[in-house]
């Protein structure tokens, strides 16, 4: 899917940006400002040694590379992206055998203030008055690029989700502003992703070495109701709303004590009572938000609320929580059920999970959402080690669009993913029942790795 190599391109972003922030601060010649020119210069050449030019645009807070998203290095680069915008530039094309002056010429223009760009008549006739040709520089656009074409690394767009988890947990605890644009960063690209290629996120949530307090479980969660809302045929802005909502149901923990969060083992009825409490102090974390904050203090508040309201907090004068709401409960409980919950002595197999989701259909769960989700998932979802009916362990890669117990399966060789089979087209081999990684000693997240690259 993704052909650049993105450590390349997150390295350029973070150079410009480092070069340019130097050269405000110190003299030209400085030994920083020098190495920093100098590391950019490099990097420029490996990105363009194998093409004739690179081409950055920035679209709603989100840098792309030619047509691919950038998700992960928009959201670590955030400051060089408004320094851009600030300077009206919205695209920048850098050709093969741009000389160091050149380069040097563009870390100035970044410098520069904006009247100053704007008096030379902006970005591009200032670049031109320099003799720079080897850097095209466009206002910024109203279209993505290439929008039929977008591409997004799904591991690029996850790893973005832990980074946005990370800043939003950071400012609710601190009790700023949550900075919404940077979620929407995220959701744009995991839409993308699912657009795409469901299976490869999925691939992505398999992993269950966590506990629910960790970034990874409100990423999955978010992830696996994006998944469910369009499943459920939800529109655009809707998904996006739900997908926000989920990535913040559990931001009301920041202001519950972390060592309570954090604590490995059973907790006293107490200490349960308090953690308890998130739900709470996440609706009011997020009550004054506007636009999709709005539905995501909804969300938070009555995430375990449960279908027949028999859960926590009590809502007094409705029938049902939010559908938003009921989406969210099923991925919550089932990410959390299948993995390596701190209060909790092993987590459940995936295939029990589901099991213990069907069974809280109409009680626990909305049954509308909790069949589609079964449906979505499979019975052995993605990830899911199992045993076929000849003794071999295998690992579901994707579910069948037909038969709900008969994956793709890739089998394992010493311990590594060897084979892949469609057990929906073998009618000899079947699924004999799951397995549990520690008990198989099968290092799972290594497995989930390796399908990964």
């Amino acid at each position: 899917m993704m052909t650049r190599k993105p450590s390349v391109t997150a390295t350029l972003l973070r150079y410009l940006a480092t070069a340019s922030k130097h050269r405000t601060m110190y003299p030209a010649e400085h030994p920083l400002v020098r190495r920093a020119m100098d590391d950019l210069v490099q990097v420029v050449d490996l990105l363009l040694r194998d093409r004739e030019m690179v081409t950055f645009q920035i679209h709603e807070d989100t840098f792309f590379l030619d047509n691919v998203m950038l998700p992960e290095e928009s959201l670590r680069n955030a400051g060089f992206l408004t320094t851009c915008l600030e300077r009206e530039i919205g695209v920048f094309q850098i050709r093969r055998g741009i000389p160091a002056e050149e380069i040097d010429t563009f870390v100035g223009l970044l410098t520069a203030s904006p009247p100053a760009v704007r008096a030379a008549g902006g970005p591009a006739a200032l670049l031109a008055s320099k003799g720079a040709s080897h850097i095209t520089i466009e206002p910024p656009r109203t279209a993505r690029p290439h929008e039929t074409e977008i591409e997004v690394d799904p591991s690029n767009a996850y790893q973005a989700g832990h980074t946005v988890v990370h800043v939003l947990r950071a400012q609710a605890a601190r009790r700023q502003p949550l900075d919404m644009n940077k979620a929407r960063v995220f959701l744009s690209a995991a839409i993308e992703v699912v657009l795409d290629n469901r299976f490869t996120l999925l691939g992505l949530t398999a992993n269950r070495d966590y506990d629910e307090a960790s970034s990874y479980h409100a990423v999955n969660v978010s992830i696996l109701a994006l998944l469910l809302g369009m499943r459920l045929g939800l529109q655009h802005e809707q998904v996006m709303a739900l997908g926000m909502s989920a990535l913040l149901h559990d931001i009301g923990k920041v202001r519950v004590p972390q060592a309570l969060v954090n604590r490995a083992g059973p907790l006293s009825e107490e200490e349960r009572a308090v953690l308890q409490r998130h739900p709470v102090h996440g609706g009011s974390i997020l009550r004054d938000m506007e636009g999709l904050g709005r539905l995501a203090a909804v969300v938070a508040f009555e995430h375990h609320a449960h279908h027949d309201l028999t859960g926590y907090p009590p809502l007094p004068g409705k029938a049902r929580p939010n559908v938003f709401t009921r989406i969210v409960a099923v991925a919550d409980a089932y990410d959390t059920v299948t993995c390596a919950r701190r209060h909790a002595a092993r987590p459940l197999r995936p295939e029990l999970g589901m099991k213990w989701i069907a069974a809280g259909l109409g009680t626990i769960f909305d049954p509308v959402a909790g069949k589609v989700f079964l449906k979505m998932m499979g019975i052995y979802p993605v990830g899911s080690l199992v045993e076929l009916n000849s003794g071999r362990l295998g690992v579901v890669l994707r579910p069948s669009e037909q038969f709900v117990d008969r994956p793709i399966v890739c089998l394992l060789r010493d311990g590594t993913l060897a084979e892949v089979i469609d057990l929906s087209a073998d009618s000899a081999q079947w699924i004999a029942g799951g397995v549990d990684p520690e008990d198989a000693n099968v290092d799972l997240a290594a497995l989930h790795q390796q399908a990964a690259s």
